[in-house]
C-alpha cells in the first residue's frame, strides 16, 4: 500500500481532529458535548478511515452515530438526529455516564484547565461573588469515571491553561498521583490522556500527573507554548511535530465541512 501523504493547507482544528481520529478504536462508544465540532469530525473521521464500529453520542442533540452530512454550528441542533441509529434524552445521556457498559470515552473542555488535567466550568474568582459564571458541572463531572478523557480546547493562552482551576467541575489528576483514587474514582477510569490545543498536544507525565509536551504542531515551536501556558509543563529533551493530516483525511474533512466552519473554531 503506498504511503499517505500530508496535506500542506490544513487548519488548527483539522490537525485536532486527524490527531484525535487516530486514537479512537473500532467497537467504542463517546460522548460529545454542546459546542464540540472537533470531536464530532474525529469521530466521523475515524468511522470512515479505520473505525467502522465506533459508536458516538451527540449529547445535546441526543443522537446515536448520526449519519447527518455536514457539520453543523450547534450540536444540540436537531438536525443532528437525521439517520441516527438511536435518539436519547440529555438526562438519560447524563445518567448513563457512569456506566461503563454505555461509554469507553468523551470529549470535554473547559474555561479554565489545570496542570493536572483539572478542569473549571463553573466560575472564576471567589465563590460568592465570582468574577465570571460558566455553565456549571453539568457533563463534566463524568471525567471522574469515564474509562478515557480527551480534553480539546479552541485557544490556547496562560488564562485558559492556568496552575491551578478556580473549582473543579471536572476532575482529571486532581492533585497529582494518586488523587483520582483517594476521591473514588474507579481503577478502570485512566483519567485525562490527552490535551490538544490550536498549537500543541499534551499527555500526562507517568510520575507526576503533570501536563507534558507530547508534539508541537507545524508552524510552531516549543518556546511559543512555554510562553502561551500559564503553567510550567514536562518538557521532554526532544519534542516532535504532530502529525498532519493526509491529503486523504482533509478531503475528508472539507466534504464534511462545506460551510468552512472548522478554520472559524480557533486562534
Amino acid at each position: 500500500m503506498p504511503e499517505e501523504k500530508h496535506a500542506k493547507d490544513y487548519c488548527a482544528a483539522e490537525i485536532m481532529a486527524a490527531f484525535l481520529s487516530k486514537d479512537l478504536k473500532d467497537g467504542e462508544l463517546g460522548l460529545i458535548g454542546t459546542f464540540s465540532q472537533i470531536p464530532w469530525t474525529a469521530c466521523r473521521l475515524a468511522q470512515a478511515r479505520h473505525a467502522p464500529s465506533l459508536w458516538f453520542c451527540i449529547g445535546t442533540a441526543g443522537a446515536v452515530n448520526s449519519n447527518f452530512d455536514k457539520l453543523l454550528w450547534y450540536v444540540g441542533d436537531y438536525r443532528i438526529q437525521i439517520g441516527a441509529e438511536s435518539r436519547i434524552s440529555t438526562d438519560t445521556i447524563i445518567d448513563m455516564q457512569g456506566n461503563p457498559r454505555f461509554a469507553d470515552f468523551g470529549f470535554y473542555g473547559g474555561f479554565q484547565i489545570d496542570k493536572y488535567g483539572n478542569l473549571n466550568m463553573a466560575y472564576v474568582g471567589d465563590q460568592k461573588k465570582p468574577r465570571f459564571r460558566g455553565p456549571g458541572t453539568v457533563g463534566t463531572m463524568a471525567t471522574a469515571w469515564l474509562n478515557r478523557v480527551y480534553i480539546f480546547t479552541h485557544f490556547h493562552t496562560p488564562r485558559l491553561l492556568v496552575e491551578k482551576v478556580d473549582f473543579v467541575s471536572g476532575p482529571g489528576f486532581l492533585d497529582g498521583p494518586k488523587g483520582r483514587e483517594k476521591a473514588g474514582s474507579p481503577s478502570r477510569s485512566e483519567g485525562p490522556r490527552y490535551v490538544v490545543t490550536p498549537i500543541a498536544v499534551f499527555d500526562f507525565d507517568e510520575e507526576t500527573k503533570i501536563m507534558r509536551l507530547k508534539s508541537v504542531h507545524p508552524g510552531h515551536t516549543v518556546e511559543e507554548v512555554k510562553q502561551r501556558t500559564g503553567f510550567t509543563p514536562v518538557i521532554p529533551a526532544k519534542v516532535p511535530e504532530t502529525e498532519p493530516p493526509t491529503v486523504e483525511e482533509l478531503a475528508f474533512m472539507r466534504k464534511f465541512d462545506p460551510d468552512g466552519i472548522m478554520p472559524r473554531l480557533t486562534q
